[in-house]
Order: structure tokens, then sequence, then C-alpha cells
């Protein structure tokens, strides 16, 4: 557990023209048949198992009333999904999501590829207990994400009266939910495509600029959050605006059952799997520094796993099960 970090604690044993959008839609198309998309189970298995993500701790036996029943762990769990993509509706998961809420968008293409001026639409889900358990990860002394999960904040009120409304862009998200994905993947906490105004300008922020967290680390500026970033590498500002639809996700729409501030780490899922890093940290792990280190996306795609730390309870009963033959 990072130094002076204190983990969760879990009360439970473990307007466009035609040609312009015919342009943007055109090439989406390309995009989702030029590379293979990720299933669920594609994706669970992508979550690191480096100690580095896990940071496994078990300082003490945990009790139940006057007599000891497991052992305490303090660790860091996946409970997040995040990907950026260059096209609204694009996806690396294959499901039609946001396929409705692409209609009348311009097709605003990532300039990912530079390092003056990047833009994107993003999506988050949340990661379901069934994803870290189909991640390959032993399934003894773990917590899970559902241990992890703090009650979101009532929805801020808009500052800017134009901005999309939070509750219409919460409702749009709950109807979005798709059959085949809900065991791994249970909510779409966010999509930019549903909150095109506020991403596009940041207009929900107008009043919060200044206020803290101002700043992400190294990553420069949280505020406004919206889909534009100057000056940093593709890979920085991906992972700086996933955690910015992290934030509106969780302080402006309240979809988000985990905080989402500096305590939390982050992993790239896409287009390779890395080791873990804090939210701000510059340089991230490197080729020359570690194992799992990140990579810069060929096509502009990005996915990242977001990591909160929990508490949670082990009991004695399911280290034996665990232990037993045939398990």
């Amino acid at each position: 557990m990072a130094q002076g970090t204190a983990p969760a604690r879990s009360t439970r044993p473990r307007s466009v023209g035609p040609s312009l959008l015919a342009s943007a839609l055109a090439f989406l198309m390309v995009c989702a048949a030029a590379d293979p998309l990720l299933s669920p189970l594609q994706l669970a298995r992508r979550i690191s198992p480096d100690p580095a993500c896990t940071r496994v701790i078990i300082p003490e036996l945990c009790w139940c009333g006057q007599v000891p029943c497991g052992y305490r762990v303090l660790m860091y769990v996946p409970v997040a999904f995040v990907e950026t993509v260059r096209a609204p509706g694009d996806s690396l998961l294959p499901a039609p999501l946001l396929g409705v809420a692409t209609a009348g968008l311009l097709g605003t293409l990532s300039s990912s590829h530079s390092d003056l001026d990047h833009t994107a639409e993003v999506h988050a889900w949340l990661l379901g207990d069934a994803a870290w358990e189909m991640s390959g990860r032993p399934p003894c002394l773990l917590c899970r994400p559902s241990d992890a999960r703090s009650p979101p904040l009532p929805a801020q009120a808009p500052v800017d009266p134009t901005c999309d409304p939070a509750s219409t862009v919460a409702a749009a998200l709950a109807n979005r939910l798709q059959p085949d994905l809900t065991t791994l993947l249970p909510a779409l906490a966010y999509a930019s495509e549903f909150d095109v105004l506020n991403w596009r300008t940041g207009c929900r922020d107008r009043l919060a600029i200044g206020l803290a967290p101002a700043v992400l680390g190294r990553w420069g500026p949280l505020y406004p959050r919206q889909m534009r970033d100057l000056g940093t590498s593709p890979v920085v500002f991906s992972a700086k605006t996933a955690f910015r639809a992290l934030s509106i996700a969780r302080e402006q729409i309240a979809t988000l059952p985990f905080p989402a501030d500096l305590v939390g780490r982050m992993q790239q899922a896409y287009p390779a799997v890395s080791t873990c890093f804090d939210i701000g940290q510059q340089p991230l792990p490197e080729a020359s520094s570690s194992a799992l280190p990140v990579h810069t996306s060929g096509d502009g795609r990005y996915g990242w796993f977001y990591w909160r730390p929990v508490t949670c309870c082990i009991t004695f009963e399911s280290l034996t099960q665990c232990a037993a033959p045939n398990r």
C-alpha cells in the first residue's frame, strides 16, 4: 500500500453538415474493421498480475465479535475500464452501446499522433467482481471490486444552464446497458457522446477552475474536464482524459461508485498491458525501467484500468475451501 494511503474500508468479509457526418461515419467503419475488438473475457485477461498493481498487505487478523475469523487484507483492486477513441461511437469493445448517440455528431478525429493538440471521445465502464475473478488472478486472499464501493455524492448542480443536464446524461447512460456485457461490465458510467456540449467546452467547470485538486501531478490541470488537452504526449493525454471522465462520472453525474482522486492508480490495458502507476506520474512506466511498460497506440485508441485501495476480510473458511482438492 502506498505510504500515507488510507485504504477504503469494507464491512463485508471479502449540428453537422452531411458531408462531414458521412466522413466521420466512414472513418468509424474503417476503424471498426481494421482491428479486432476485445471481448469482455479478453479484456479481463488484460488486468495486470504485477504485484506493483495489487500491493497486497496482510497486517493482522480480522475478528467476528470476540473470535478471530480470518485475515485482514489491504490491497488495490481494478474497479473501472476507460477507453479513449478517435471518433464518436468507436470502441474497443464489441457492443453497439453508442450508435444512437453518434447521430448528428461531428467526427472529431483525434490528433493523438501529435504532441501539440489532442481531442478524443471517452467511455468508462464499471468492472464487476466477475471480471476480477476471470482475470487469472489466484482466487484466495483477494478483495473484490465491490469491496471498494463508496456511495457517490449527490450530483453537482450545473454552473452553466446551457450545459447538458447531468440527470439527462445519467439517464442516457442507464439506457445503454447490454445484456451480454453486464456480468463483467455491469454499468456504463460515462460516455462523452451523451455529454456533448460539456465534453467539448468544459462548461460545467466554468466556476470550478482554481479549486483543488486543480493539478493532476505532472499531467497538468484537471479543469476544465473536457476532450481537449494541449502539449502532453499521446499516452499521457489519454490517461489524463480517462481520469477526467471518471471525475465527471463521480462528481457531476454520480454514476461512479468509487472515488476518483489521487489515491487511485491506473494501468494500461490497450494497446499493451502495463504495470500500474500513480495518477499524475510522469514519466509513465517505460521499457527501460519496467517489465510492463506503456505503449503508444498506432490506431489512436487507448484502454485503461482504474484501481482503488480497499480493505477486506478473507475468512478462514474461504481459505480452507480454496486449498481443498479440485478447487
